[in-house]
């Protein structure tokens, strides 16, 4: 895709599937858990350090925001949801590969 202002290419945007499959690991994480579907999400972002740290200069407290997925190209989608598996399967939770989950 072509952006019509500047006219150059546009990062390729995850795909429905991509995240269909990103939340189906994403509940099958939070039921062997018992987070909630949005803790595991928080949880994953900040494991793998999708967020910034930001200084409350008045306090010195240190506040954390996560980034948000919604913007990910397909690539980084794609990377975050394999961390997620290995990840998972690293901690003993055996989640089916995309190939597996569209196939049953």
């Amino acid at each position: 895709m072509i952006c019509e202002k500047c006219k150059s290419e546009l990062p390729e945007k995850r795909t429905l599937k991509q995240n269909r499959y990103f939340y189906a690991v994403l509940n099958i994480f939070a039921q062997h858990t018992g987070y909630s579907t949005n803790e595991i999400k928080t949880l994953m972002k900040h494991e793998f350090g999708m967020y910034d740290e930001i200084l409350n200069k008045k306090t010195g407290e240190v506040l954390i925001n996560y980034r948000s997925t919604a913007n990910m190209t397909k690539k980084e989608f794609s990377d975050l949801t394999e961390n997620i598996v290995m990840f998972a399967n690293k901690h003993g939770l055996k989640i089916m590969t995309p190939e597996e989950y569209y196939e049953s």
